[in-house]
């Protein structure tokens, strides 16, 4: 890389640092370069040979004065918590931090400057201290799409370059539990001896790794088994398997007043307790819609709803404080109930959420005066998604940023939920995923277009942002509209749903989706990950112009319908029948229409990629349902 490309990475910086100056010469890493790590861990020795292993073969570390590249601790220099400031000058690199996990952190920093430098790095300094204490990432791990542990380990070193120090794993049933292996498969969820693997490639990145295990609602899973049924506030009308999604979302609730739910949610905890090794655990506690509306109805009145819940999550506190963990809860239920407030645990970290441009993000700070450290909790807007809404992700983590920093909280927690199945693929949430870092770690972090070229640079590797521009026109249509959910709705009733797109913006979509496939498809990075990346968002242009096709069609459908019944005028707007498989019996779909049958090929070959096969049927038999495909064919489900 020439070194103009060299001081223009600097530029580039994700997150971007508070300070950095670039300056006059080169610093080259050749052969045989003589370095100095003096910090008091191992695994900070580790990075810096990981880092240098591209570049240059390592040879043993030195306490050398003379040393080339040196890493210390020096809080009296780093002065911020979680500081650090890497001089770069010709021949020489020193980055001091404030901790161990500082000087790592800076080590990202430095690593990001020299990945497309060929060991160059221009002459500089950088200062930086992040806003949030933690700044973590939930990936929901439960909802049909079961990560591999390769997928997940290619998250944890994405994460952890861009400075997150926190990765939660969000479970309803997608473990397999000691206590009841029928609960889920291996090839449905994660084993004890995946987390223990994927924990300790955590813990080597300063990342914790963090259960995110729900009760008492969202356990429609558990408690639709014979076995637990009778466990539930009130009991679910026929099984998992059968149920819907909505249905799935919204859960079942746990029973809490009955003592065999307290043994079934020990025996949970106790099982994951075992294989993650975080002093910090989610039990969740959000949206226990049933709570004292059946069986526990009876031995409670109205009033006492707060009171019992309070009692539940203090139970479960005790069962995690007993091995030594400090517990996390979400906002919802105790926002309503302040007045229980100072019957929770003192240690209590609360979680407060909100995914929405009406997002209560004032409330963050009821909970810092109540004295509960707290997090702010925004979300990458993907879930009943085909592409997520990048500009109301955009809105949320920033004004949360902002409430947060205003406040005093002390993390902030973004979130990637897969509700409906979770088709929303990992790809279509990067942009959001490192935004939530970037704000994390700046509150204030610059977001458009000046986060759309930091972004594409330093997590795709591209020269300009144009093909996240692309993206951006693409998920606009998902800012108000649910693109997922509405495609598997039946023609009639999307002419019903509010959020149906008008006919100008499906086309638009349905253009902007082919303009993007088509640049994608153009790309060829060297990177598997990448590679999968461009893979992924390709099929989802691809289901975008599917979608809006099949929401031109419903506007043709009620037109023709209208027509049939009072014919007023001809009407304004034929549109161009183009999705095969997405339209009705009979009409005619033009030759150049994108191919259903080889969009569901396209988008099980990436499930299989990144995924278990876990969930991957359940999208593939919507997708026929709603496109009235034969089943013969299905995509191979590994």
């Amino acid at each position: 890389m020439a070194v103009k490309d060299a001081r223009n990475l600097f530029a580039r910086l994700l997150p971007k640092p508070r300070k950095a100056l670039a300056a006059e010469g080169i610093c080259c890493v050749g052969p045989q370069v003589v370095v100095d790590v003096g910090v008091d861990d191992s695994r900070v020795e580790r990075a810096v040979r990981r880092w240098l292993d591209g570049i240059v073969s390592v040879p043993p570390f030195s306490s050398r004065s003379e040393a080339a590249i040196r890493v210390v601790v020096d809080d009296a220099v780093a002065q911020r918590p979680g500081g650090y400031r890497l001089t770069i000058q010709p021949g020489r690199i020193e980055l001091i931090g404030a901790s161990a996990a500082a000087c790592f952190h800076g080590l990202q920093t430095l690593s990001q400057l020299t990945s497309q430098a060929a060991g160059q790095v221009s002459c500089g300094v950088v200062e930086d201290w992040p806003t949030f204490a933690t700044r973590g990432l939930l990936h929901d791990v439960t909802r049909g799409k079961v990560p591999t542990l390769a997928t997940l380990k290619m998250l944890v070193d994405r994460l952890s370059l861009l400075k997150i120090n926190q990765l939660q794993l969000y479970i309803e049933h997608a473990f397999v539990f000691s206590f009841d292996p029928s609960i889920c498969r291996a090839d449905d969820g994660l084993t004890p001896d995946e987390v223990r693997e994927l924990d300790r490639y955590c813990r080597e990145r300063f990342i914790d790794l963090v259960p995110a295990i729900a009760s008492p609602g969202h356990m429609g899973r558990i408690l639709s088994m014979p076995k637990y049924r009778h466990l539930a506030e009130i009991e679910s009308a026929q099984p998992w398997e059968r149920m819907n999604w909505p249905q799935r979302a919204r859960g079942l609730t746990l029973d809490v007043s009955q003592p065999e739910s307290r043994t079934l949610i020990r025996n949970v905890w106790n099982d994951v307790l075992a294989a993650f090794t975080s002093p910090v655990v989610n039990i969740c506690g959000d949206e226990p819609w049933d709570l004292g509306k059946g069986r526990g109805g009876g031995r409670f009145d109205v009033e006492g709803m707060g009171t019992a819940y309070v009692d539940y999550l203090r139970f479960v506190c005790d069962v995690c404080a007993s091995d030594g963990r400090r517990c996390q809860v979400w906002s919802d239920v105790i926002r309503n109930h302040t007045d229980l407030l100072s019957r929770l645990p003192g240690d209590l970290t609360v979680l407060h959420w909100g995914y929405d441009d009406d997002a209560d993000y004032e409330a963050t700070r009821r909970f810092v005066d109540a004295g509960f450290d707290t997090f702010v909790c925004p979300g990458t807007s993907g879930w009943k998604r085909i592409i997520n809404a990048m500009g109301l992700a955009e809105r949320n983590i920033s004004t949360f940023a902002d409430a947060g920093s205003r406040y005093g909280a002390v993390g902030l927690l973004n979130t990637d939920w897969g509700d409906h199945g979770h088709f929303n693929q990992l790809a279509c949430s990067w942009h959001g995923i490192a935004l939530g870092a970037a704000c994390g770690w700046d509150a204030q972090h610059p977001i458009g277009s000046a986060f759309d070229e930091r972004f594409a640079s330093t997590v795709w590797g591209l020269e300009d942002a144009s093909v996240v521009d692309q993206l951006r026109r693409v998920s606009r249509v998902a800012d108000s509209c649910e693109t997922w959910r509405l495609m598997g709705t039946p023609l009639g009733e999307m002419l019903e749903d509010a959020t149906l797109p008008t006919i100008e913006a499906a086309e638009e979509l349905a253009g902007d989706a082919r303009d993007c496939g088509a640049l994608l498809g153009s790309m060829s990075p060297c990177d598997g990950a990448i590679a999968q990346d461009f893979s992924e968002l390709a099929v989802a242009c691809l289901f975008s112009e599917l979608f809006a096709e099949r929401v031109l069609l419903a506007h043709s459908a009620g037109t023709q319908s209208a027509a049939s019944v009072s014919q007023p005028r001809a009407a304004a707007h034929s549109p161009r029948p183009r999705a095969a498989g997405f339209s009705p019996r009979g009409h005619t779909v033009s030759a150049d229409a994108p191919s259903a049958r080889a969009a569901m090929d396209a988008y099980a070959q990436c499930w299989n990629e990144r995924n278990k096969p876990s969930g991957l049927s359940d999208i593939l038999t919507a997708l026929q349902e709603s496109v009235g495909l034969a089943r013969s064919h299905d995509p191979e489900v590994r």
